[in-house]
């Protein structure tokens, strides 16, 4: 008997730690608890995973919010996990997930069956919440971008964020936002499958939490798209948004070594058999969305027939 006390003796530290790490684990899952209800109102939430992590479940998920803009989302199952000592990052995993986003008149949709997901949220200077990051990876996904027929995707990735501490940017507005795509296999409509990665940043006189406020104050939306396939690059977008009451204006410019192709999917026709020009051309892009106006496209030389072309080559791929 006096043996053991030396033996219970030198396992008190660490019974001891295990009960206060149990302690402030307790208290660590009570306040991803309240977090996770304040994000699905009215669910029962709990959170389970002790000793190494903080999870929770939950399925039949819906959340919506309607206003200047307007977001859905609808999960068959969701598990959201968040390490103990990273309070400020969720990771997510779903299936059989449908998002909704609109704005302006326009109206994208994706749906996926599976998806993963990580959210930042990180105080800025002032103590204040931001959004740090939102990344969200759907395979095989389908969907409609609210621009054109619907598109498919062996991989889509989205992520999100907002740009703080915002410097100021004259004459410009300061950049407060930022998304950047990102799909391989990416086909729209009838068209072949490419890789797209496109980077949409907003500019605005201060935080973007009202759309109305955003567009009513001169705010405006930079766009860099490119598409290439296995031979290079087919098309670079340079160009602008600008919100006009219930719509927008696009305007900017094309890169492309395909413009008969560029050309054809802009405007719904199908696209002649052409070969990829040595040199690519730069053509004016202007037209009013949501889609539906004429697409004013200049640029296409009377000459494009005898310039040189690439004949080694695969020819140009259709677009859409």
């Amino acid at each position: 008997m006096k043996r053991r006390w030396p033996l219970l003796l030198s396992l008190l530290p660490l019974l001891v730690g295990l009960a206060a790490y149990g302690y402030f684990w307790r208290g660590w899952a009570a306040d991803f608890e309240t977090t996770l209800a304040g994000w699905f109102p009215g669910r029962q939430v709990q959170v389970t995973g002790f000793p190494y992590r903080m999870e929770a479940e939950l399925a039949g998920v819906t959340l919506a919010h309607d206003g200047g803009t307007s977001v859905a989302m609808a999960v068959d199952k969701l598990r959201l996990n968040r390490g103990p000592w990273r309070p400020e990052l969720t990771v997510l995993q779903a299936q059989g997930v449908a998002l909704t986003a609109g704005a302006a008149g326009l109206q994208a949709q994706v749906a996926a069956a599976t998806a993963t997901a990580s959210l930042k949220i990180a105080p800025d200077a002032a103590g204040l919440n931001r959004l740090a990051r939102l990344s969200i990876v759907l395979p095989g996904a389908r969907g409609n971008s609210g621009l054109g027929p619907d598109f498919r995707a062996d991989s889509l990735e989205l992520h999100i964020r907002e740009v703080f501490p915002a410097q100021l940017a004259r004459p410009r507005l300061a950049q407060h936002g930022q998304l950047v795509i990102g799909a391989t296999g990416f086909a729209l409509g009838q068209g072949a499958p490419i890789s797209l990665a496109a980077d949409l940043t907003a500019r605005a006189a201060g935080r973007m939490d009202d759309y109305r406020r955003w567009a009513s104050g001169a705010g405006s939306l930079d766009l860099v798209m490119t598409g290439s396939d296995a031979t290079g690059e087919i098309f670079k977008l340079d160009a602008t948004i600008v919100p006009l009451g219930i719509g927008a204006r696009l305007a900017g410019a094309i890169t492309t070594v395909c413009p008969m192709a560029v050309q054809a999917a802009l405007n719904g026709t199908v696209a002649p058999a052409e070969q990829r020009l040595r040199s690519a051309v730069r053509l004016a892009l202007e037209t009013l969305l949501p889609a539906g106006g004429a697409v004013a496209l200049s640029g296409i030389t009377a000459d494009l027939a005898t310039r040189a072309r690439r004949g080694q080559v695969p020819a140009c791929p259709r677009l859409r």
